[in-house]
């Protein structure tokens, strides 16, 4: 099969979309398909710049990004553009419904191809970024969204609840959960000891992290409150947060006002080296307002990091209370979370049972097996194509 990925994010850029279109293609190569990748070209260098199947549009920074690139509609060089005219696939898989995605879909129906596209988070979210009243963009972008999802032959999510949450908003496409992929034997090679000495970490002492983006759906402010909790009962506690953002320097002051020198912040990190951070922490904390499947939770369960995250969208679903992680009122906050965090302190016999139900799994979402449930969405799309008919 013959498949085109059309995407708004790629590595080198450092964030869940990129690494999970990376991670679907690497699945899908695996088991013997041809698969072309379009995505903006990145500020600094290309690793994919000598792979022939990796097609880069130019592009300029986001502004009030620090690593998200925004495609401009010409591809690189006209070579790049002969080929768009002239390739043909079977299936086009869009990551967005804007955007990138959004050509893709036009790209691919003109030539009568299988259509895929992956709700990957909730859009809405991210109204406050534009220049408009952000109610009016919010209302604009739920009804884009269910137009666009459905002109998809199939459209695919990682959790039940986004799922859910596009049949209500009316979209009629058939809905297949298809959960992000993990690299598992990368993530084999975490290195805890060498990352707590490098970072200044002694051994007695208890870290507690995030990984992620440093922005405001991301709540890390509620993190660092649960951190000035327990360390008032424990003076080894360390807080560990791995990304940047927008949020960073206010974090960075909040931090250093509850916990002097007692957090660390990393600013961003590649993508090979996450499982390390991972491995450096005692407890992975979230207070995430939405999610949808993020890589560092899966990524935080395989190498044996418990998990305490509020029982928001996406972690409901991916976390079994008492069983894989821990979940937590959001209505509790910072203190909800300190509790939960002591629990795990305070119980080996539970701290056990979550690393045990996390590494299981994690195991349900290598690459391997995320490529054969890719390959099934896309053989039912080529079913479902009116240009069959």
């Amino acid at each position: 099969m013959r498949v085109a990925l059309f995407t708004n994010t790629y590595p080198p850029s450092l964030n869940g979309v990129a690494n999970v279109t990376h991670f679907y293609r690497r699945g899908l190569l695996e088991r013997g398909h041809e698969v072309h990748v379009f995505a903006p070209a990145p500020a600094a260098e290309d690793p994919f710049a000598d792979d022939p199947y990796v097609h880069r549009y130019r592009s300029v920074l986001l502004p009030g990004e620090v690593d998200y690139m925004l495609a401009l509609p010409v591809l690189k060089n006209a070579s790049e553009q002969l080929k768009l005219l002239t390739l043909k696939v079977d299936v086009v898989h869009s990551q967005h419904p804007a955007w990138v995605g959004a050509w893709g879909h036009r790209w691919g129906r003109r030539r009568g191809n299988a259509f895929v596209s992956t709700a990957h988070t909730q859009y809405e979210l991210y109204a406050d970024r534009a220049f408009l009243p952000e109610k009016w963009v919010e209302r604009v972008v739920s009804r884009h969204v269910g137009r666009f999802f459905n002109l998809c032959d199939v459209v695919t999510t990682p959790v039940q609840w986004m799922r859910q949450r596009l049949i209500d908003k009316g979209v009629t496409s058939p809905i297949e959960i298809v959960h992000n992929p993990v690299d598992l034997a990368e993530l084999d090679r975490a290195d805890r000891s060498g990352t707590r000495s490098r970072l200044g970490i002694a051994s007695d002492e208890i870290v507690l992290g995030f990984l992620g983006r440093l922005s405001p759906v991301k709540n890390v402010e509620c993190l660092v409150d649960a951190a000035a909790l327990l360390a008032r009962r424990r003076p080894n506690i360390r807080l560990l947060i791995v990304g940047d953002g927008g949020r960073r320097e206010a974090l960075k002051a909040r931090a250093a006002k509850a916990l002097g020198d007692r957090a660390i912040f990393t600013g961003s990190v590649r993508h090979s080296e996450v499982k390390h951070y991972d491995a450096a922490m005692d407890i992975f904390m979230t207070a995430s307002r939405s999610e949808t499947m993020p890589l560092a939770y899966t990524e935080a369960m395989y190498v044996g990091t418990p998990l305490v995250a509020h029982a928001t969208p996406g972690a409901a679903d991916m976390i079994r209370d008492g069983e894989n992680g821990l979940l937590v009122p959001p209505e509790r906050g910072a203190e909800g979370i300190a509790e939960a965090v002591e629990r795990v302190l305070d119980q080996p016999s539970l701290r056990r049972q979550l690393l045990i139900g996390g590494r299981r799994f994690a195991e349900t979402c290598s690459i391997s097996a995320i490529g054969e449930r890719l390959e099934e969405v896309y053989e039912q799309a080529r079913e479902l194509n009116p240009a069959r008919s």
